[in-house]
């Protein structure tokens, strides 16, 4: 059933030891760490175990469920049928907090094991109870009534003659479908641990700083709307406001976070100005920099800054100081001749100490690029990212800035080879491309969520070029690093959609039951279902 109260369910969780079930996404990250600072202050015993994917959740809570009678799932489980997945004992209260939509009706309408914790601005549009669940009080031979209609062609129809059990029925499929046919997300899980916090009168900057991370993880990793990102980023915007105490006594060590108008160049205070522009998917996209026209388009364009290329070859930190404070408002100005119009989008930076300083972009990278390590495992990746976020350990963070940096040139690499030898097709109702066995760029893309930024960004340079594939929904393929022998299968939406709600997951299941494949749908995120395929030839 539905709750709108984190303090109870913060209450519940309070009055004895939980099992805690995180994601493994940079949102659920962020959301433990706050949830975990508070329940440490509190002295509340917790399990944690990250998981990532519906095998380890199960497997999890196989593992320790017996040990513990309340369980929280932090960013998973929402779309899942917890009772039927899990089969708790009757006893078992599970806690839901996720993002994943839409939530799925037996957790939404479950009273007894599920608690699904959802703010009450969400709107959720679930179906009503009794469209849904069967009375058994009905009346199977209830006769029908003898009333006619007329269809779209004008030719009366004895609908009425139908039984009333099996046009609820005809009702009740169409309600399902309607309302399961698309995915996507909904507020931030980091926000809501901080609005938590907040409630409980414990929050602080470094609380609210997590809570944007989470937030800005969703938009930049296209999760959620323009328009959603700006709503989540106000409701920030107001309690950094009201954090911020500018007549305290304070040192310079303090944590200090500000609005700024973030530009689409990934880590470009950490890195060349010319690297940045050359590697981002958003100027990569749309100046088309595989192609030796586009680099020519390139260098116009930061000659028409007037920026010699000898500046844009040093790291950000040595540039001229004059250059390097005009240079964002430089390229918001001239972006305009280009049709970089959306080059910047309103965010917010971090800063502490005099030469620290983060925008919440850079940690996003930075956590991302760890939690997706293909070569570490699920703990072992979550426990990095748990560092990184920490502020007072700098070689975290900047490892994980170096990471993101080498996985920004793996994409941009895969993305030329893929278009340069011609491996692209079109199949008519969608693009997709294949990432063969033995491709230089796989063992650093061979992780489903790093699979389906290369799909996204192989959608965007495509749409750059041709107006046709904006419309088109992208799939990729690629087999696993470690055994061959199985390969990931993602997708993403149509650009053209203006929208961030996937309708691929189903898409892939129906494909998937057609064909009668060997497949196995674990993965929680629903915009670009992931699978692992067997035989991938």
């Amino acid at each position: 059933m539905i709750i709108n109260s984190y303090l109870e369910m913060y209450k519940a969780i309070s009055q004895e030891r939980v099992l805690v079930l995180v994601n493994t996404s940079v949102d659920g990250v962020c959301a433990w760490r706050i949830l975990q600072s508070m329940l440490q202050v509190d002295d509340i015993q917790y399990t944690l175990v990250p998981i990532d994917g519906r095998s380890q959740l199960e497997q999890a809570f196989q593992t320790h469920s017996s040990q513990n009678a309340l369980v929280l799932l932090v960013d998973c489980g929402g779309n899942l049928n917890i009772v039927e997945t899990l089969e708790p004992v009757e006893d078992c209260m599970i806690y839901i907090v996720d993002s994943h939509t839409p939530y799925d009706l037996d957790n939404v309408y479950d009273g007894n094991n599920v608690r699904l914790v959802v703010p009450s601005s969400c709107d959720l549009e679930v179906p009503r109870y009794e469209d849904i669940y069967e009375d058994d009080s009905d009346d199977e031979n209830e006769e029908p009534n003898k009333k006619r209609r007329k269809s779209n062609e004008g030719e009366e129809e004895e609908d009425s003659l139908i039984p009333k059990k099996e046009r609820w029925r005809r009702k009740r499929e169409e309600l399902l479908y309607s309302y399961y046919e698309f995915s996507g997300y909904s507020l931030s899980v980091a926000m809501m641990m901080f609005e938590l916090s907040w409630k409980l009168s414990k929050d602080t900057n470094e609380f609210l700083w997590w809570g944007i991370v989470g937030l800005s993880s969703q938009y930049l990793n296209f999760k959620i709307s323009r328009d959603n990102y700006v709503s989540g980023f106000a409701a920030a915007q107001r309690h950094v406001q009201r954090l911020s105490n500018p007549t305290s006594t304070s040192s310079i060590n303090d944590i200090k976070i500000r609005f700024n108008n973030e530009l689409r160049l990934e880590l470009y205070r950490h890195w060349t100005l010319l690297d940045s522009l050359e590697q981002s998917q958003y100027t990569a996209s749309r100046f088309r920099l595989w192609t030796a026209k586009g680099r020519k388009k390139l260098k116009e364009f930061l000659a028409d800054m007037g920026l010699p290329l000898l500046q844009c070859s040093q790291d950000f930190s040595s540039m001229d100081m004059e250059i390097r404070r005009d240079v964002c408002r430089w390229i918001e100005v001239t972006a305009q001749k280009y049709g970089l119009d959306d080059i910047t989008y309103s965010s917010f930076e971090l800063q502490y100490g005099f030469r620290n300083k983060f925008s919440a972009s850079d940690v996003v990278h930075a956590v991302f690029t760890v939690l997706t390590s293909p070569d570490t495992g699920t703990e072992a990746s979550f426990l990095k990212a748990l560092d990184t976020l920490n502020r007072h350990v700098q070689s975290n963070i900047r490892h994980g800035i170096e990471t993101s940096k080498v996985l920004c040139t793996s994409l941009l690499a895969q993305v030329q080879a893929l278009i340069d030898m011609k491996q692209v097709v079109s199949a008519g109702a969608f693009m997709y491309a294949v990432i063969q066995e033995g491709s230089a760029e796989l063992a650093n893309l061979s992780h489903p969520y790093r699979l389906l930024k290369l799909c996204r960004y192989l959608s965007e340079a495509f749409s750059a070029t041709t107006r046709k594939a904006a419309t088109l929904p992208f799939i990729v393929a690629a087999p696993l690093h470690l055994d061959p022998e199985y390969c990931y299968v993602v997708g993403s939406p149509a650009i053209a959609m203006g929208s961030n709600k996937s309708y691929l997951g189903r898409a892939f299941q129906q494909a998937a039951d057609k064909i009668n494949a060997s497949v196995e749908f674990d993965d929680f995120d629903p915009n670009g279902f992931v699978f692992v395929f067997q035989t991938c030839k």
